[in-house]
């Protein structure tokens, strides 16, 4: 039939297939944009803009309405697309929160002028303003929440560099606002928390910021049992654990309990408290008390082994062999920075700094059903040591001289997730039994007895529990009869952050940072820094000149005795050296020109690639493919003919 029409007829034909196919592809695009609007198609390689189930779990169990104000100052946009891009990936994320809370999370946006409402509501929320210009102006970018009660809670700034976690900070802000009273936190150690003698028993600072944030409940030497409604539990560095303690640990984990544990081969904060901590636990009695539940955990730690490292000693003065003081690296005592902290957990992410005292190793056990993850690490040139060089009189230049690197790294602190199964497979013991008042409870208690964790387990161990003691992270300066600690490290912000990750249970323990937002274009960052460098070493030159002009003025000034009336023949100078500063000024703004055409015109070129070339290629297979059936419908024509 196609051969049977006439040239002009198949032309029609075929714009009129080009036309219709248009108008379906149009109509298409208005059908299921407006049939579809909830629904996303996330391509790109880290899943940047899909939510994870625990913060759609979050937002689905927002009873309460929450409102959310957004604040972006729209002069923000000067500074470059970067800051753009990451302000539309917020207002997109608030719009998911909205949606899929079903409304009840409201999101309102404001564009702070100075001096203006919007600025005096952004500050009463406790936004932090940024300077952005020579003359006081302030801008804002933050969001802050609140719930039916009035409480406030607010990230100040949206910094670009934490784009792999907004969704983290964004959920954990309204977790916060959905649940406003202060979780209940059950505390059981034997470190001097409260202080000692040698220090007025002033508490560690350590307890009181854990207060401002929980609701904390020590519990007693001899406590054998957790508060009920407690879901979060401490257990730092206990030194006697009866039988019923810990089978409760175990069972209030097997009940979805969440643990920060702090378990030290040798704790010297309590060396140090001296007298008041009464007779010393031998070094390891921790580790050796807690080893069922770390084993059903699947991990396990050396007793008396603690780690050095080479890379993280602290320099300290040690007297040498012949009694002089000597500078040593004190491989027990650890600065660890940089690369020693897990980058992509919100709990560790943010860290630059902390400090441990003889700090033990994590090893995952073998044969065990859980997924340990390090958060905090040594460096390759480490060793585990006795711990037994500490426990009398430690000598770190024996320790430094008989060091002997294992060539890798350790685990200091592990997040430890996924199925466990109790320590206690047969039900409690008959230790635990018999400690019961009568066969009543014992009943009781075998009949509430968990074989296996009902949830996913969400335990954090860290091989350390001086990192706690405020000499490790503060600074303590007296300043006018007041006590003002300034802290050093982030020993106290590893911590809560903790803490805090696990009160969100497995809704913010499971979100991990997102990759990088933004996939630069490399040869388009190569080009900008090329001419970056060059307009740098134009805008040098043009410095030195200013200040040899400067002087040139000056000095001319100078010679005539302080008279201001210059010669014709220094106007002249001057008038050529400010001529000459306006050529480079000219040639300052070509090279910044140029820069600006080259880089805009290779992002043309990539935009065209990408929104034309995948048409154009259709558009050509279509006539390919035209042309192919053409020829065939020739051949079979002359074929039968």
């Amino acid at each position: 039939m196609w051969d049977k029409l006439t040239r002009t007829e198949r032309g029609r034909l075929a714009l009129g297939s080009i036309v219709l196919a248009s108008v379906f592809f149009v109509a298409f695009n208005a059908l299921t944009g407006a049939l579809f609007t909830a629904e996303r198609l996330d391509l790109t390689k880290d899943r940047l803009f899909t939510l994870s189930a625990g913060t759609k779990k979050v937002l689905s169990e927002v009873g309460e309405p929450i409102d959310i104000r957004f604040y972006y100052s729209k002069k923000l946009d000067e500074i470059g697309p970067q800051i753009a891009r990451h302000a539309a990936r917020v207002r997109d994320l608030l719009g998911e929160f909205a949606r899929l809370s079903d409304g009840r999370i409201r999101i309102k946006t404001f564009d702070p002028q100075p001096f203006s409402p919007e600025e005096d509501l952004a500050v009463s929320d406790g936004l932090q303003g940024l300077p952005f210009d020579q003359s006081g102006t302030k801008v804002y970018f933050g969001v802050a929440g609140t719930n039916t009660t009035d409480d406030v809670d607010q990230i100040p700034y949206l910094a670009p560099e934490r784009a792999n976690f907004l969704e983290y900070d964004l959920i954990r802000m309204v977790n916060n606002l959905a649940n406003p009273e202060k979780a209940p936190v059950a505390l059981y150690s034997d470190l001097p928390l409260s202080g000692t003698q040698q220090d007025n028993f002033r508490p560690w600072v350590i307890l009181s910021a854990l207060r401002q944030l929980f609701d904390v409940r020590l519990l007693d030497k001899g406590a054998t049992k957790i508060d009920a409604g407690v879901d979060l539990l401490i257990v730092a560095q206990p030194s006697v654990l009866k039988d019923e303690m810990l089978y409760e640990i175990d069972q209030f984990v097997m009940r979805g309990g969440r643990v920060l544990a702090f378990v030290d081969p040798y704790a010297e904060s309590m060396a140090q408290a001296g007298p008041m901590m009464g007779r010393l636990p031998p070094p390891g009695v921790t580790i050796g008390q807690m080893k069922p539940l770390l084993e059903s955990w699947g991990v396990e730690m050396p007793l008396t082994k603690f780690v050095g490292d080479a890379n993280a000693a602290q320099r300290v003065g040690a007297p040498g062999p012949d009694g002089r003081t000597v500078a040593v690296n004190y491989l027990a005592w650890l600065v660890l920075e940089g690369d020693n902290f897990n980058r992509d957990d919100a709990v560790s992410a943010e860290l630059r700094r902390v400090v441990v005292n003889s700090a033990g190793a994590i090893e995952k056990r073998e044969g065990g059903t859980t997924t340990v993850e390090p958060l905090i690490w040594t460096s390759k040139v480490a060793q585990r040591i006795d711990v037994m060089q500490l426990a009398q009189q430690p000598d770190p230049v024996r320790i430094e001289k008989e060091f002997q690197s294992e060539g890798r790294s350790f685990m200091l602190a592990a997040r430890i997730t996924g199925p466990v199964k109790s320590a206690y497979p047969d039900g409690p013991s008959q230790a635990v039994l018999d400690a019961q008042e009568n066969d009543e409870a014992r009943a009781a208690l075998k009949a509430a007895h968990l074989a296996e964790a009902k949830q996913p387990v969400n335990i954090i161990l860290v091989a350390d529990a001086d990192l706690l003691a405020d000499n490790n992270w503060l600074n303590v300066q007296d300043m006018v009869g007041q006590r003002l600690t300034v802290p050093i490290a982030n020993n106290a912000d590893f911590a809560i952050n903790a803490l805090d990750n696990l009160r969100g249970g497995g809704a913010l323990s499971g979100l991990r940072g997102r990759g990088l937002s933004v996939r630069p274009f490399k040869v388009i960052a190569k080009m900008e820094k090329a001419a970056d460098q060059a307009f740098r070493a134009k805008e040098q030159e043009l410095r030195q000149l200013l200040t040899e002009a400067e002087q040139k003025i000056r000095r001319l000034q100078g010679d005539e005795g302080g008279n201001t009336i210059l010669t014709v023949a220094q106007q002249a100078e001057i008038d050529a050296s400010r001529a000459s500063m306006l050529d480079l000024r000219r040639e300052l703004r070509d090279v910044q020109r140029s820069l600006r055409e080259d880089v805009e015109s290779l992002e043309w070129s990539v935009r065209v690639y990408n929104i034309w070339l995948m048409p154009v290629l259709v558009a050509v297979f279509a006539i390919g493919l035209a042309v192919f059936r053409r020829v065939r419908a020739a051949r079979y024509y002359r074929a039968e003919h």
